[in-house]
C-alpha cells in the first residue's frame, strides 16, 4: 500500500541548494497529504478487518489511527496555506534539513534535482514490519 504525492517539476541544482520557503512547504504538504492518504487505505483495511469483534482496547487503537489521519491532513493543509503566503524571497539550504533522512524517495520528491545533491544521499528504504 502506497501513495505518492504527484510529480513536482526538477529543481536546477541552484535551487536544489536553497530552495524558497513557500516551494519547501508545498513539497512537505504534499507528502503529508499523501501519508494521510495511506492512514485512510489503513482505517479502512482496519475496519474491514475488525468487523467480527471488536474489542475496547481494538477500538481504542483505531481511533488512534483516526486521530492520526486527520493530524496529517490538518498539518498539510498549514504547510500548503504557508507555500501560499510565503515571501518570495526566504528560501532555506536543504543541505542540514534533508541530510541523513532514511527514505532515499522522500529525499528525491523533496529535492528532485536534475543532479545528485553537493552532500552525498544514504539509500534507504522504508522499515516494514
Amino acid at each position: 500500500m502506497s501513495s505518492s504525492p504527484l510529480p513536482l517539476p526538477p529543481l536546477t541544482p541552484e535551487e536544489a541548494a536553497h530552495l524558497p520557503l513557500g516551494e519547501l512547504s508545498r513539497r512537505l504538504a504534499a507528502e503529508l497529504s499523501a501519508a494521510a492518504a495511506i492512514c485512510r487505505e489503513c482505517e479502512v483495511l482496519a475496519g474491514d478487518l475488525a468487523k467480527d469483534g471488536m474489542t475496547a482496547a481494538s477500538m481504542t487503537r483505531l481511533q488512534a489511527l483516526d486521530e492520526l489521519t486527520q493530524r496529517l491532513a490538518g498539518l498539510s493543509c498549514v504547510l500548503e496555506r504557508i507555500s501560499e503566503h510565503a515571501n518570495g524571497e526566504w528560501s532555506l539550504q536543504l543541505e542540514p534539513l534533508l541530510k541523513g533522512l532514511g527514505l532515499s524517495d522522500l529525499v528525491g520528491r523533496l529535492t528532485t534535482a536534475e543532479s545528485e545533491p553537493a552532500w552525498e544521499r544514504e539509500a534507504g528504504e522504508p522499515d516494514l514490519w
